[in-house]
């Protein structure tokens, strides 16, 4: 699927990527700071997106992180970076880049994320699915292509592993989503019924609010479909819009968009039932299939 995307947004999934391989290795940023004999700051200012890192810097550092095979296609990321800003605004990212395994743009500035906001209109968002639930989108998504149970299975542990965020000090997560999805049987009445138990066990977190637009509901403003906005813990970051069709996948963060999509959220949590309410349809719908 095409990606299109702007280089700031590639800037702090790759600051975000340093953040978390330097805490995967038990490392402070001193630690990291000394071994590339640089200040505390700079590392900072590469961990939040501020600063693309020069190519030695990304060669010592994933090394001393224990990450030596992420060197070449964190480099390669960064050079397209620097000719996309060259050349100004967005592009898409070049597919024969070789980068790194388990490369997904989006999950990478999801788990930097400190407030997340999505609308679903087609499908419950991935870091709030149950595993059966996972597991049928996975399968749906890669019809043909004759995946074992073991693929599967580790694809939805790589998926559900994304909910690990929601433990994160800081974190809010807001889904609005509508009745229709949660009525659809993707995976039969027993897996809508899990997933919807699950709706109901997340939503219990201090951190998580779901609402849900009914179908007796007036017509939204949200018909274009499904969006996500993320927001950062930066200091003037604007944040993140997230928006995928047909075409492929698009990422934004120009300030006079996400300030619509902005709007837009406070228009669809205007016209979404109270939590309370979309509780107790979430509930309804899950005895429905489940009695």
């Amino acid at each position: 699927m095409p990606l299109s995307t702007a280089p700031n947004v590639v800037k702090r999934y790759i600051g975000f990527e340093l953040q978390r391989l330097r805490e995967a290795a038990g490392l402070s940023q001193p630690d990291a700071a000394k071994h590339i004999d640089t200040s505390k700051a700079r590392i900072g200012h590469l961990e939040n997106g501020r600063t693309m890192p020069k190519l030695p810097e990304v060669d010592m550092l994933l090394t001393l992180y224990g990450a030596p095979d992420l060197i070449e296609g964190i480099q390669d990321l960064i050079v397209q970076v620097r000719e996309a800003e060259r050349a100004g605004n967005t592009f898409e990212l070049d597919p024969s880049l070789d980068l790194l395994t388990g490369f997904d743009l989006y999950v990478g500035l999801e788990q930097g994320a400190s407030r997340i906001f999505t609308y679903d209109a087609v499908v419950v968002m991935g870091i709030l699915h149950c595993p059966e639930y996972a597991a049928a989108m996975i399968r749906r998504a890669h019809l043909g292509d004759d995946l074992t149970d073991e693929q599967v299975e580790g694809r939805v542990r790589l998926r559900t592993a994304r909910q690990a965020i929601l433990d994160r000090p800081g974190v809010h997560l807001t889904a609005v989503i509508d009745e229709g999805v949660l009525r659809k049987q993707l995976g039969g009445r027993a897996v809508a019924a899990a997933q919807a138990a699950y709706l109901l066990g997340v939503a219990e977190r201090d951190n998580v609010t779901i609402r849900v637009i009914p179908y007796a509901g007036d017509v939204h403003p949200a018909l274009q479909g499904p969006f996500t906005r993320l927001e950062f813990p930066i200091e003037r970051d604007p944040g993140v819009v997230y928006l995928e069709d047909l075409s492929g996948g698009r990422y934004r963060d120009d300030t006079d968009l996400i300030a619509k999509y902005t709007q837009l959220e406070d228009r669809l949590l205007e016209q979404a039932l109270s939590e309370r309410e979309s509780l107790a349809l979430i509930d309804t719908i899950r005895r429905e299939y489940h009695p």
